[in-house]
């Protein structure tokens, strides 16, 4: 069977090459993750912060406490 692993870099420019390469894939990876952690986990407590007032004084309401 044939190896399927590229070729070893021989220069110090191909090794530094493939670390900003490696160091750029990461670099957005981890963008990405900022990306869907703020989607996921900031915007919904953010509307939260709007809506359960809202509800709250609903139930209150439909209870004939006072919630405001």
């Amino acid at each position: 069977m044939e190896n399927q692993n590229p070729p070893a870099p021989v220069s110090q420019e191909q090794i530094l090459q493939e670390i900003l390469e490696n160091t750029q894939k990461t670099k957005k990876y981890i963008q990405w993750q900022l990306y869907i952690t703020v989607a996921l986990v900031v915007i919904p407590l953010i509307a939260m912060v709007a809506i359960v007032p809202m509800v709250l004084r609903s139930v209150g309401n439909m209870y004939g406490s006072v919630l405001q």
